[in-house]
């Protein structure tokens, strides 16, 4: 047998090199090769022939090495170096520990160029029509009027919840939507937000849900772009919106003028400095918005996603085609990977043009960049690796059954279905290929400075979130069986 000469190898098994050593006297190989016995040439022949094999050993694997690393740096672009830290494979080969260092040079250099996408952009010089889209509740768009008999509360706190919800403001046309693929995208936004719901309804062929955080003068804002959204976009009639406010801020409309601007809004978009909730300083109350449009929607399947995060082309269709021919047992959420994408550059639709992207170092995986920074682990899902590698299969399937256990235990994916109390029931998380969510308009890159008042500002909040947290974790360990793998 051998070993290498630096693997530690004992006296009592040395390396095949030392044995040939041991048994031929520490002479010139050319000098004894004629004036030995026959026994000792055969030793010293073979023992030649083993060193030029160690030699070539020692040339071929290192330039291996140098190829593979060049393959994979064509392969993936300047997005997919390898990390110089220590990598754990599993037995599949998939990578669990990834470091994102290597991306940080490219994204202090701040953003390419202009930006080439914007909500609305594909029908800038289009004028609005006159009939809309939508169908409109309470009054709207002229006017809000609803009786107090209408609010409800958010479902995980109700009564004791500071937020109320003005429902189905719009509502999607219930007839048109029967023949959609049954699967709801349930979404969220402030209201400077709004208008990009168009570009979620003009890719999404099933039923949207979305959950507008709109206090006082918010709501005015929020409805002037869904009125131009409405009378801009024909897909509009998928869409149903509910109100979320603070119970001493009810929705009120603004004098904003409905008349002025094209199809492109961007009169109205971008109006976050003039919003209600910037000037008071309000927080945004994500959870209670992501489960408002989540519970208000009309199908058993829903996609839990942000207004930022652009779906592929026919994940809907596509998704209900793969569970008609494989019914999903229960216990199964369907894992949709997120992207993003420089914003000089126009968002993918299909995995093909997302990996090109990819090895042209445009785009990578994560839904903002920060997070790259402040979470690197929160977006690197499981089979990574191999959903770059594969091409793109032209329709949905599955890619890789996994769990949210160590050492993806701080994996917050978007799926179609609180992690952690989903790991302690033993749910199962399928990652699909074919299927994608890119984040727009752009990456978003960490603020180099935040000044001390927004630092204290944040902290509170960050102290007070994890009070409520630490809370929750406890009563779910009360509530469910020790599973030690579910760290949270």
């Amino acid at each position: 047998m051998s070993c290498q000469f630096d693997s530690g190898c004992s006296s009592e098994d040395p390396p095949f090199a030392f044995v040939i050593w041991n048994i031929v006297p520490p002479f010139s190989i050319d000098e004894e090769i004629g004036e030995q016995p026959r026994y000792y040439r055969k030793i010293i022949i073979l023992n030649q022939k083993a060193m030029r094999s160690l030699a070539r050993k020692l040339l071929i694997w290192p330039a291996t090495l140098v190829l593979s690393l060049l393959a994979f740096r064509l392969l993936f672009g300047r997005d997919f170096r390898l990390p110089t830290t220590t990598l754990v494979f599993h037995d599949d080969g998939d990578i669990s520990t990834l470091d994102n260092s290597h991306i940080n040079s490219q994204q202090d250099a701040g953003p390419p160029g202009p930006p080439v996408y914007a909500a609305g952009m594909y029908m800038a010089g289009q004028r609005p029509r006159n009939e809309s889209a939508c169908r409109w509740y309470h009054g709207l768009p002229d006017v809000l009027s609803y009786p107090p008999s209408r609010l409800t509360w958010s479902s995980e706190i109700g009564e004791k919840s500071p937020y109320r919800v003005l429902p189905f403001v719009l509502l999607g046309a219930v007839e048109a939507t029967d023949s959609l693929p049954q699967v709801t995208l349930s979404t969220h936004a402030t209201a400077d937000q709004v208008y990009g719901i168009v570009e979620l309804a003009r890719r999404w062929e099933g039923p949207l849900s979305l959950a507008i955080f709109a206090p006082g003068l918010d709501a005015g804002l929020a409805v002037v772009q869904l009125d131009r959204a409405c009378r801009c976009e024909p897909a509009m009639y998928k869409v149903s919106v509910h109100l979320v406010f603070p119970a001493g801020r009810p929705p009120a409309l603004s004098a904003i003028s409905r008349i002025q601007g094209d199809c492109a809004a961007s009169d109205l978009q971008w109006r976050q400095a003039e919003t209600e909730r910037r000037k008071r300083r309000m927080t945004y109350p994500i959870n209670v918005t992501r489960n408002v449009a989540r519970t208000m929607a009309n199908t058993s399947r829903v996609l839990v996603s942000d207004i930022e995060l652009l779906p592929s082309a026919r994940l809907a269709s596509g998704f209900m085609e793969m569970v008609h021919h494989r019914l999903p047992k229960h216990g199964v959420v369907f894992v949709v990977p997120v992207f993003e994408i420089e914003s000089n550059e126009q968002p993918p639709a299909t995995k093909r043009e997302l990996l090109a992207a990819c090895r042209a170092g445009l785009a990578g995986y994560g839904p903002d960049a920060s997070r790259r920074f402040v979470c690197p682990h929160c977006q690197r899902f499981p089979g990574l690796t191999r959903w770059l590698i594969r091409p793109d299969p032209g329709r949905i399937r599955p890619l890789i059954v996994t769990r949210r256990e160590y050492p993806h235990y701080r994996w917050e994916p978007f799926f179609i279905c609180t992690m952690f109390e989903m790991c302690l029931l033993n749910y199962h998380l399928v990652v699909l290929d074919g299927a994608f969510l890119v984040h727009t308009p752009g990456i978003k890159r960490k603020a180099r400075k935040i000044n001390t008042a927004t630092q204290e500002f944040f902290r509170s909040h960050e102290r007070r979130n994890a009070r409520i947290y630490q809370r929750v974790i406890k009563r779910l360990i009360k509530r469910y069986p020790i599973n030690r793998r579910c760290a949270h």
